[in-house]
């Protein structure tokens, strides 16, 4: 029923619970190999693109592959169904808006769960963040690609033949539940004492608000032109994801509304400044400023500020500089000259000349031996005008 909200007691109790499915997986992985065996997976998950589909050389030990193999089996058996409508139409938007999205990820949705005072340590336990933090942005924005591309969804038989976003969202689910092993194998009872489980249920769900309600939010502020049926239908795709990936259904919010609700309950419960989040922060910054020329250097940490607005205080952000100005004046033109002419023509422009270096800039950074360089769809290129588009990545 619409209109539903979580109150701190039912939040308290989710922050215990983590994904019963893969961690039933891992445990058992655990118990035959002990964490050299979860390492070994982890690695395996990093390093290729499909867990299932590699060459003979590459392959898991026959135990190891037989206890993904059952991941893949169970995770399918739990598979939401979707309304092909509904996904076509969340994926229309990320066709029409899928540079600006690409942006919000970057400056709003990745900093917003740098201010969660204890989800953000799992991401600084991994060090992947901090060591490489370009491959690591690379990779979360190449998961939204794949998920919101036309096909990523489509049920096809089984693990080996579904689209690109359900198998890239099943693989995160089982390096979650990896992560989960290691940290707790690590730390014990005092990482519960002091952040609750690893990747557990309420920051499973604010994650999935930052990829979701969040950049919808970060769209009005670009002022991109969204119907309300749009809306509802990205929030529709990404509630879908959201099931692939192991979140309950619980705390999937149905509408909207409810999306809302449950983003500023988290943000409300979570957000706080952290020597963590600092560390995520700065790594991403230096990521983003490497696409930019050294004028504009300021430019990231100026639109972090600008779609966190005050919730900017709880990251260490760099001193402003000139660029608020571009920004701006880009505010302006968005207010003032677009609204005039009913849609955001001049700052999505100017937006998209920052978003395209910066996609540009992805492509030309390898992700491992193992696994293609970042892509988009060639049609998708071609709708954003993205140069320097790679061979073909429309599977």
């Amino acid at each position: 029923m619409s209109g539903r909200t979580w109150t701190d007691a039912e939040l308290d109790r989710l922050r215990r619970v983590a994904d019963p499915l893969a961690d039933g997986i891992v445990d058992e992985i655990f118990a035959e190999g002990e964490i050299t065996a979860v390492r070994r997976l982890l690695r395996h998950l990093v390093d290729n693109d499909h867990p299932l589909l590699v060459e003979p050389g590459l392959a898991l030990p026959p135990a190891l592959l037989a206890a993904v193999e059952r991941y893949f089996e169970r995770s399918d058996a739990e598979l939401p169904t979707f309304d092909p409508a509904m996904v076509e139409a969340g994926e229309r938007v990320f066709e029409l808006h899928g540079p600006e999205i690409l942006m919000t990820l970057c400056c709003y949705s990745l900093p917003a769960s740098y201010t969660a005072k204890k989800g953000v340590h799992v991401l600084a336990q991994t060090k992947r963040l901090e060591s490489n933090p370009k491959r690591r942005l690379i990779e979360t924005t190449q998961m939204v690609v794949d998920v919101m591309t036309p096909g990523g969804l489509e049920l096809r038989g089984s693990a080996r033949t579904h689209g690109k976003g359900i198998r890239s969202a099943q693989k995160v689910r089982l390096m979650h539940a990896a992560i989960r092993r290691m940290i707790l194998h690590a730390d014990g009872q005092a990482w519960i004492d002091a952040y609750d489980a690893p990747i557990n249920q309420e920051d499973l769900a604010g994650t999935l608000m930052t990829f979701s309600q969040v950049v919808l939010d970060g769209l009005e502020r670009l002022g991109a032109p969204l119907t309300q049926a749009q809306r509802e239908a990205y929030l529709y795709t990404w509630r879908a994801i959201g099931s692939i990936m192991g979140v309950r259904d619980e705390v999937i919010p149905v509408d909207l509304a409810e999306a809302r609700a449950l983003t500023d309950t988290i943000r409300r419960r979570q957000s706080a400044r952290s020597d963590a989040g600092d560390v995520m922060t700065a790594a991403l910054l230096e990521t983003m400023q490497s696409s930019v020329p050294g004028l504009l250097r300021g430019l990231p940490a100026t639109l972090l500020r600008f779609f966190l607005r005050g919730d900017s205080r709880y990251l260490a952000l760099p001193p402003g500089d000139w660029t608020r100005v571009i920004v701006a004046m880009i505010h302006w033109f968005t207010l003032v000259f677009d609204r005039l002419a009913g849609a955001s023509r001049v700052s999505r422009a100017l937006y998209r000349a920052f978003n395209r270096r910066m996609i540009a800039a992805f492509m030309r950074v390898e992700r491992g031996a193992n696994r293609p360089d970042f892509a988009i769809p060639d049609h998708l290129a071609r709708s954003w005008k993205v140069p320097d588009q790679p061979a073909s990545s429309s599977s």
